[in-house]
């Protein structure tokens, strides 16, 4: 049985939930799959496939920050915000320059209210936004607190009116929308052009796995693309259990922080979140207190007993 992450470069033109399904063909049906966190479509990038029990962990996935590289065309915006839409506005892009985009940038970043776009995945009173939307009505989708770490310009505005800008984000921030809100604001509308996930927390372009849009792969080669996981330990601080709180945290029970080693100190801690790595296992806890002295009350176990040999490290 197969554990673990395996993030996969998924090319333009497949959904994440086809994914999915291909892999768990490729697996099979014992095999538990998800996934970390939606790709567009009409994106590409790293899309990270959950296997077996680390499916349990898709919430900590989606919460890890995340990169990506968004050309926005200047000029016009549409239905979905990106190039598969219908325009709906326009506006003269000419006198838009690299400074006013370096103006602009600032107020983009740190925690703001962003409006998703109409077509996009989001329920509403039981109804994805897209099938309203769709459907020719106009979806009640409330503005939501984001965080935007950082928005770097990459070169000058081409003759076509296009600008690359690579994105460093949190969960839940739609690049189509803050491609969106710059054309607003600049007065010249906009949308994405092209956009590519970089990374999602430790997975990366450079360690995914690259697949066409048939998604014909061998079980072998995804045997050898599998992350253990433990490799959140990149992400969440990372400790070590003896045999005796190895057995305490298999059987659902706190146990004190100081019979824990650090590993690792993690990129990020949401939250009290912990990660600990304990005989042919991993356990996701939470830091709390426990007569007056710190403890961690274990949230989820991972056996990985059954992890594929040859995995990726």
């Amino acid at each position: 049985m197969f554990q673990g992450f395996l993030p996969i470069y998924k090319p333009v033109g497949l959904r994440s939930s086809v994914c999915v399904e291909k892999v768990k063909r490729i697996l099979g049906k014992k095999t538990k799959v998800g996934h970390g966190g939606t790709l567009d479509s009409s994106a590409e990038g790293v899309l990270v496939i959950l296997l077996g029990a680390s499916t349990r962990l898709s919430e900590y996935v989606m919460k890890m920050p995340k990169i990506y590289r968004a050309a926005l065309k200047l000029g016009s915006e549409t239905t979905t915000c990106d190039y598969t839409g219908d325009v709906t506005a326009t506006g003269d892009a000419r006198n838009i320059r690299e400074s006013d985009i370096d103006s602009l940038i600032p107020r983009f970043l740190g925690w703001r209210m962003q409006a998703p776009p109409d077509i996009s995945a989001i329920h509403v009173n039981g109804r994805r936004a897209h099938k309203i939307s769709r459907a020719g009505e106009i979806p009640d989708l409330a503005q939501r607190p984001v965080f935007i770490e950082r928005v770097r310009r990459e070169g000058p505005i081409s003759p076509e009116g296009e600008l690359s800008l690579t994105i460093n984000c949190g969960k839940g921030v739609y690049v189509r929308a803050i491609a969106r809100d710059m054309g607003r604001v600049l007065g010249c509308r906009a949308h994405i052009a092209a956009l590519t996930r970089l990374a999602i927390g430790p997975f990366s372009l450079k360690n995914a796995l690259r697949v066409d849009g048939d998604f014909s792969v061998r079980r072998d080669v995804i045997a050898s693309a599998v992350f253990p996981p433990e490799s959140l330990g990149s992400y969440l601080p990372l400790y070590s259990a003896g045999e005796n709180d190895s057995s305490k945290l298999a059987n659902g029970r706190t146990i004190m922080f100081s019979g824990l080693r650090r590993e690792t100190c993690g990129a990020r801690c949401p939250g009290e979140t912990v990660m600990i790595s304990r005989r042919n296992a991993a356990t996701v806890g939470t830091v709390g207190r426990v007569d007056g002295r710190a403890a961690v009350k274990p949230e989820i176990n991972i056996s990985e007993a059954d992890r594929p040999e040859g995995g990726a490290s």
